[in-house]
This record gives C-alpha cells, sequence and structure tokens, in this order.
C-alpha cells in the first residue's frame, strides 16, 4: 500500500510540481525507470480495458452472426473447380456474390441490382480489362483472382500457381466448422494483443524517442547554463513524459489529433523547459555523469 501511495504521490508532483525535479535529480536513475515502466503498466490496462469495453460489443455481435449465418452464405449447388490454373464452376455465369450485410446488421439494406456492389464476381469468359466495370471488390476470369490496387487500379494473382482445387459447399461447412469456434477465443487474444502493445511496445517506443529528445534538451540546458548530465535530463524526461501522455491519449479519446507535426515531442520539450526554468533557481548537484550515446563506427 505504502509504494502505491507513493507512486501516486510522484504521478501527480511529476505532472504538476516542477519544483519536484530537484527531488528527481537527486533520486536514482533505477527510481524513475521503475515509476515510468509501472506508470505505462497501469496506463496500458486502463486504455485495454476502456478499449475492448468498447470493442467488444459489435465484435461479440458480429461472431455471433458469423456463426449463426455464414454457412448460408455460400450456395447449396455450386462447385469451384480449378485444375492446370483454370477455373470452372458448374453454374451460369457470371455468380455474383453480395457484400453480406447481415453480417453486419440485423437489418440490411435492401440494394437492387442496379446500385449493387459485389465482393466477388465469378466469370470465366470475362477477360481482366472487365474487372473495370463489375462493380466488384474480388473479381475472378478463368485464369487470375483481380483485385483493387490503389497504385496500378488493380492487381492480377494468377491461378497457376494454385495448385488442383475443389470447393463445395460440404468442403466449405467443414471448414467452418472447424474455423467458427474460435472466434470464442477471439475477445481474449484481442485484450492480450491491446495490453501488450499499449503497455509494452507503446513504451519501448517513448524509451526510444526520448534518446533522442534528451539530446535536444542536452543542447537547451547548455544554453540555459544547467549543469545536467545526459543521464538526468532522460532520467527527468521518465517523470516529464506523465504530462504530455495523458494529454495526449485524452486528445485522442475526444477524437482530437492537432494538425501539428510531433505534437506530443512539442508539448514535451515545452513542459520541460518549465522544469528547467525551475531547476535552474538553484542548480542541482550532478550525480550521474552519464555522457549522450554515440554512433557506432
Amino acid at each position: 500500500m505504502n509504494k502505491l501511495s507513493l507512486f501516486v504521490r510522484v504521478f501527480w508532483k511529476s505532472m504538476f510540481s516542477p519544483v519536484y525535479y530537484h527531488d528527481v535529480v537527486k533520486a536514482k536513475f533505477s527510481f524513475s525507470l521503475k515509476y515510468f515502466l509501472f506508470f505505462s503498466f497501469v496506463l496500458g490496462l486502463i486504455l485495454t480495458l476502456s478499449l475492448t469495453t468498447v470493442i467488444l460489443p459489435p465484435l461479440s455481435k458480429f461472431s455471433g452472426r458469423l456463426q449463426t449465418r455464414a454457412a448460408g452464405l455460400y450456395p447449396a449447388n455450386l462447385v469451384i473447380t480449378i485444375k492446370q490454373g483454370q477455373l470452372s464452376t458448374n453454374q451460369i455465369e457470371p455468380l455474383h456474390f453480395p457484400i453480406p450485410y447481415e453480417l453486419f446488421t440485423d437489418t440490411p439494406p435492401a440494394v437492387s441490382d442496379q446500385k449493387q456492389f459485389y465482393l466477388l464476381t465469378i466469370d470465366t469468359k470475362a477477360s481482366i480489362e472487365d474487372y473495370a466495370k463489375s462493380q466488384s471488390l474480388v473479381f475472378v476470369t478463368r485464369d487470375n483472382v483481380v483485385m483493387r490496387d490503389r497504385e496500378s487500379g488493380y492487381r492480377l494473382y494468377p491461378l497457376k500457381d494454385a495448385g488442383n482445387i475443389v470447393i463445395d459447399k460440404q468442403q466449405v461447412d467443414l471448414f467452418l466448422t472447424q474455423v467458427l469456434p474460435w472466434l470464442n477465443y477471439v475477445p481474449w487474444i484481442l485484450g492480450i494483443v491491446l495490453f501488450v502493445g499499449l503497455s509494452i511496445f507503446l513504451p519501448m517506443t517513448r524509451l526510444i524517442s526520448l534518446l533522442i529528445l534528451s539530446l535536444v534538451l542536452l543542447a537547451i540546458t547548455k544554453l540555459m547554463h544547467i549543469s545536467l548530465s545526459y543521464g538526468k535530463i532522460y532520467q527527468i524526461g521518465l517523470h516529464a513524459l506523465t504530462l504530455p501522455t495523458l494529454i495526449q491519449m485524452f486528445m485522442s479519446g475526444l477524437g482530437f489529433n492537432p494538425p501539428i507535426p510531433f505534437f506530443n515531442s512539442l508539448l514535451f520539450l515545452f513542459y520541460s523547459l518549465i522544469i528547467f526554468a525551475e531547476l535552474r533557481k538553484s542548480p542541482p548537484e550532478v550525480i550521474n555523469s552519464t555522457p549522450p550515446p554515440t554512433p557506432n563506427n
């Protein structure tokens, strides 16, 4: 309990008390690193819980619809055969597969054929040039799978490398039977991925960026005639990151992203200047003389 109250006290002072940074300079580097890591852990946990609360309800609904409706999306009598790099079907073509709106909502819109945009179209008599007028996300001819590409308009995936394949209703149902049960684990997997990303990888990027920002601050301290080593500046940054990080998270939660490049870094540098102005009033004793990193030759 004492450690938790200490963390809360350090957390608060790191944000709102530039005077507190006199104590930070006198503290061991390990103290500040432990604070930053625990702060990142708590923040990652809170963000994970918040995001999963928002994401899980629609994801659970989608998962439920997929498990109950996916099997009905594949036509019962359709057989698709790929042999020696050429595709054929046993149905009249072109075959259109509409976007399955019923997987995303319980009240799918009624779309006329004239305004329909298809998820998949199969036409073995068509050429790849017909893709533009197919109104399809994926267009399959006898020899190629054609998909949209932002740079070139479309991209080809030849079927010659697909091998010999036969797809029918029975195989699709078997595949769904094997795959759909795994959807029950998606919320847990999502939670773990979010937590690892937010509490481990994101803090690592901050630690790396702090290496560069500390070099900038080292130059600033020289101009301000403040005797601080690179190591101490980095240590101060471990605390000074608290306020800019929370401001950035709060603005992102509101959907407001300032149109300013490196806004978070600029905010951090501004707050660091306030801290240095305070430290300049009573120059601290330099304890850690860690030099700045130099590029390897």
